[in-house]
């Protein structure tokens, strides 16, 4: 089977931390790029616990798994010609700051910069009230991957950017009956509220299985809801210096 993941194909970039780029509900986000290996010159971004510098991979596992597991979803969307254009999926990897960054082994998750930059649905069934061909297909695309998992899971909070040729997905949300992908998984509950809110549209199959349970459990929002950690072990922020170099774990 095809594989539809977008990776750095980089062993080493320069990330710019001066500004922060975007915010994500955990992570800052800043640009970065790529110095060394096939992308290099291209940009890059590189994402940076909000609570504090990390320097065990273990604390990207969750999210690394949904990136896993969402990968999976695409190539089987792909290989099963949906529509006539591919979808891609920005892989993050655990990289390291150099020594001379004054960030000497903090972790962080690099990947590709994608361009034009929007947000489909979340995790509570939010759409665009605009209607348009990618618009649909994302829907379609969340409405698949419960179908094609069995009722097991949902890939949804599907953003990134569409290109001519197809579409870029990064930082989605994997949704599922046993909660183990992570604050954003709202489990059987959200997954019950996404359905409520789903339209089906020409992408989607009439075949396709839907949950028997399409009630109403969480308000609807554009960014994604959680169920909050109760424990923050992680250490204050360390400054932020321009043009910190970072390299493949």
């Amino acid at each position: 089977m095809a594989t539809f993941a977008r990776e750095n194909n980089a062993s080493k970039a320069e990330a710019y931390m001066d500004s922060v780029y975007a915010k994500g509900a955990f992570k800052n986000v800043y640009k970065g790029k790529y110095t060394e290996g096939e992308r290099t010159g291209k940009e890059c971004v590189c994402k940076i616990f909000i609570s504090g510098s990390v320097f065990e991979e273990s604390y990207f596992q969750v999210e690394l798994k949904v990136v896993a597991k969402a990968l999976e979803v695409v190539n089987s969307f792909n290989n099963d010609k949906i529509i006539d254009k591919k979808i891609w999926l920005n892989k993050p990897t655990i990289w390291t700051f150099t020594p001379c960054s004054g960030r000497k082994g903090e972790k962080t998750l690099v990947e590709p910069m994608i361009s034009n930059f929007e947000k489909f649905n979340s995790n509570t069934g939010w759409t665009p009230r605009e209607s348009s061909s990618w618009i649909d297909v994302m829907q379609a695309l969340s409405h698949y991957s419960y179908h094609s998992t069995n009722r097991r899971l949902l890939f949804c909070d599907l953003q990134g950017g569409v290109y001519k040729d197809g579409f870029i997905i990064t930082d989605p949300v994997i949704m599922s009956a046993t909660q183990e992908y992570g604050p954003t998984d709202l489990g059987a509950a959200g997954i019950s509220t996404f359905f409520a809110r789903h339209k089906c549209n020409k992408y989607c199959h009439s075949k396709w299985m839907i949950p028997h349970d399409k009630r109403v459990y969480f308000d609807v929002q554009k960014g994604s809801a959680m169920v909050l950690p109760t424990r923050q072990s992680r250490t204050p922020l360390t400054c932020q210096l321009a043009g910190l170099s970072i390299q493949e774990e």
